[in-house]
């Protein structure tokens, strides 16, 4: 029961499909990123249905592009985005690593984060736009291993010199 438990507390925090609700316990919470690999798989999965249904319904590049390009926004709930704003802002601010700090944690959109999530989502939507067949492997290896290093590349990113002088985790306190 515990892998159902960790794998439903993963899709929980990562995901806006709807999950058996338990209780986060550490005994369930150890496992957790053990199974943000399937958060990625799902989103490839629902990416190649979208684009086989897309394919059947004949609908234009441009369309079958948007909603290639929606898709992992509307599984996340946009969680991907809204930390990687977050950090467009910090890192483009130039300022003291307090002040980054607290740009960290300002829930307000600033200028920097809203221009990069623009430009994600022109770029996504024209690669998605310009395919000829569905990259399957490409897709799926890349929603799983996104999923799988964001745990490591933010721990390395707390615990590096950047934000916080002499390591240490400063932005979850």
């Amino acid at each position: 029961m515990t892998m159902l438990e960790t794998i439903a507390v993963a899709f929980s925090m990562f995901s806006a499909i709807p999950m058996p609700q338990f209780m986060w316990n550490e005994k369930n919470m150890r496992y957790a990123l053990c199974a943000f690999p399937l958060i990625g798989a799902v989103i490839g999965a629902i990416c190649w249905g979208a684009w086989s249904l897309c394919g059947l319904l004949g609908l234009p590049n441009l369309l079958r592009g948007a909603i290639l390009t929606l898709i992992p926004v509307l599984v996340t709930g946009g969680i991907h985005l809204d930390g990687y704003s977050d950090t467009c802002d910090a890192l483009a601010s130039h300022t003291s690593q307090e002040k980054k700090l607290e740009i960290l944690k300002d829930p307000h959109v600033g200028s920097f984060a809203v221009i990069r999530i623009c430009s994600y989502f022109v770029i996504t939507l024209a690669l998605w736009s310009a395919l000829k067949s569905f990259p399957w492997a490409a897709v799926l290896l890349g929603f799983c291993m996104s999923r799988t290093l964001s745990v490591p590349t933010g721990e390395e990113y707390r615990a590096g010199p950047y934000l916080c002088p002499g390591g240490g985790s400063k932005a979850g306190s």
